[in-house]
């Protein structure tokens, strides 16, 4: 079982990529994996969306953030709005060459 049985229906949503109901989880650690600010949305909410609240949030928690590292799925508006907080947001694509699960820099 991937969730309790009768999670309030509001807190869930479809994530039509991968075809589940659910939540989904966004994570900014620091440089050494420890966690900064963890949220908590409905899986139908996107990546965009997602990154850009767990953004704000790490902005209030901790000001002194200047850079991060995320994957390709996080488009122009998260880098745009990181920008706006002061936070350099580098898109740090996976090796395609490299089938199967690797190790990807900085993130």
């Amino acid at each position: 079982m991937k969730t309790s049985s009768n999670p309030p229906t509001a807190t869930q949503g479809t994530d039509a990529a991968k075809k589940i109901v659910g939540r989904k989880r966004s994570v900014v650690t620091d440089s050494l994996g420890l966690l900064l600010v963890v949220i908590v949305m409905a899986a139908s909410v996107t990546d965009n969306r997602a990154g850009i609240q767990v953004l704000e949030q790490l902005k209030v928690a901790y000001p002194s953030v200047t850079k991060t590292w995320v994957d390709a799925g996080f488009k122009n508006q998260f880098i745009e709005h990181a920008a706006t907080l002061g936070i350099d947001a580098e898109v740090v694509p996976r090796n395609t060459k490299t089938p199967g699960f690797h190790v990807v820099r900085r993130r």
